[in-house]
């Protein structure tokens, strides 16, 4: 009776261990679909250990806007971020020429004097000009987003690839566990119903409720490595993010003065003033949800970030994921530069005084 107890008690910690570890393999692998779903930006669990970190490298786990324009489309005045980017693209005097200008015309008793005419029509050409290098900006915006929009496309449809083969190969493995939980525990507990000749195989029994608990356990330590997915050699193709690290670009991912020159100057009110590029990657480096991307120094890592130098077993859902999440920064703050222009537009039509 002793020995039949113990096997019993055997068989039942034996399932419920098993149970315990296809449960946890089971909500973990469910998580991780919901959040693949719902955002590029890889779990934490995916990503391998990086050979070297910054000091607060993924320490912000609920990141921030990085950057932020202060432009108030309800004021008069015009922000200072707003200022600066008229003077980089030597728009301030046209914008100083067109107050002027419009100073000096009445619009509601306006006469027609040659006088009149004339500054009317200088008032006219400048805010054309004005008008053509505001459209070219945004023409230099849209092109740096039409080729970010072809990266993350081209990502999107690989990293679709990797996910599927993974959800793939977990499934399997939990499907393997758990028949083979359920067929040695049927033929275990099958062995245990008495016959005439054999009131009960105890020993064949307990050594089938044993196996039905480790097999499942092993299998479900499997699909956990396997919630990495896919990895491959990393492609020799660099990407938009590659000038950022001073990694060599070719025609297709160069940057429009205009932007480049936008990304390297610090906003007005950085007491630091660090350039909008680095405080980019500082943002980069810290947020949790990119973890494998940990120092701005790390060659192996840039390799494989920025597509430029192939890395074995350098492609995974985790760096398609921190290109993913990268390159969507990127395009973020390069648009903000929209909002700028904007305010530049709203002093051409008066709205505003520089």
């Amino acid at each position: 009776m002793r020995a039949l107890y113990r096997k019993k008690y055997l068989k039942k910690l034996s399932m419920v261990f098993s149970i315990a570890v296809l449960t946890t393999t089971t909500s973990v692998y469910a998580a991780d679909a919901g959040a693949s779903s719902a955002s590029p930006v890889a779990p934490r669990y995916l990503a391998a250990a990086a050979p070297t970190s910054e000091q607060g490298a993924n320490s912000q786990k609920l990141p921030t806007q990085i950057l932020k324009t202060g432009v108030n489309v309800n004021t008069t005045t015009v922000s200072s971020n707003s200022k600066q980017l008229a003077t980089s693209l030597k728009l301030t005097p046209l914008l100083e020429r067109i107050q002027t200008l419009k100073g000096k015309i009445d619009p509601i008793n306006f006469e027609p004097t040659n006088e009149n005419i004339a500054t009317s029509q200088q008032l006219t050409a400048a805010t054309v000009q004005a008008m053509q290098v505001i459209d070219q900006t945004n023409l230099a915006i849209d092109f740096v987003q039409a080729e970010i929009a072809a990266e993350q496309n081209l990502y999107n449809e690989i990293l679709s690839t990797f996910t599927g083969q993974r959800d793939k190969a977990v499934l399997k493995t939990n499907a393997l566990s758990f028949i083979s939980n359920g067929a040695l525990w049927a033929v275990g507990e099958a062995l245990d119903i008495p016959t005439n000749t054999h009131p009960n195989y105890s020993v064949s029994s307990g050594t089938l409720g044993i196996l039905a608990g480790i097999i499942p356990t092993i299998a479900s330590m499997y699909a956990l490595k396997q919630l990495d997915g896919k990895k491959e050699t990393s492609e020799r193709a660099p990407n938009m993010l590659s000038k950022l690290f001073n990694y060599p670009t070719n025609v297709d991912i160069e940057y429009p003065k205009p932007v480049w020159d936008f990304l390297n100057s610090a906003p007005v009110d950085d007491k630091e003033q660090r350039s909008r590029k680095d405080q980019l990657i500082d943002r980069w480096v810290s947020d949790n949800n990119i973890p494998n991307f940990t120092d701005r120094q790390s060659k192996k890592q840039l390799d494989v970030i920025t597509g430029s130098i192939p890395q074995k077993n350098g492609l995974s859902i985790a760096t398609l994921n921190a290109r993913q999440a990268m390159l969507q920064q990127l395009g973020a703050e390069v648009t903000k530069m929209k909002r700028m222009l904007y305010e530049l537009s709203m002093i051409v039509s008066g709205e505003k005084q520089l």
